[in-house]
């Protein structure tokens, strides 16, 4: 399956250094791009990439997008479901005990990312007519 960004990509889209794991969550959002585009209708090099400048660039951005979603969110698409780092739902210190609204949602959100695009990607997508109006 091709990768449709670089961590060059990824570094000039976010305007800071690529993470330490670029390459992977680049081919994890790839993988999403892919599928989310599967309908779609473009022509395609060799390589499996699309020919088409603006089709490229539109597969090139929805990848960093999601890309740099998964990083902001620290999820580890190696993880699988357990992705990112923890969040803590209640903590104890001696007899007080307070519990953070909305840590079991995070997770939730961090864990859904390396199985669907986030919706900047998916507008990106759709504005370049590749998925339908539907998806997301």
């Amino acid at each position: 399956m091709p990768t449709y960004a670089t961590p060059d990509d990824l570094a000039a889209w976010t305007g800071a250094s690529a993470p330490a794991n670029a390459v992977q969550l680049l081919r994890t959002a790839s993988g999403l791009v892919a599928e989310a585009t599967i309908t779609a209708w473009y022509a395609t090099d060799s390589a499996g990439l699309p020919t088409a400048t603006a089709t490229l660039d539109a597969f090139r951005d929805a990848t960093c997008a999601h890309a740099a979603a998964m990083a902001a969110a620290k999820v580890d698409p190696a993880a699988g479901a357990a992705v990112g780092a923890g969040a803590a739902v209640r903590k104890k210190v001696g007899t007080a005990e307070v519990e953070y609204a909305g840590a079991a949602d995070a997770a939730s959100a961090r864990a859904r990312l390396v199985d669907v695009l986030c919706p900047e990607a998916i507008r990106i997508l759709r504005a370049a007519g590749l998925t339908p109006s539907v998806l997301g």
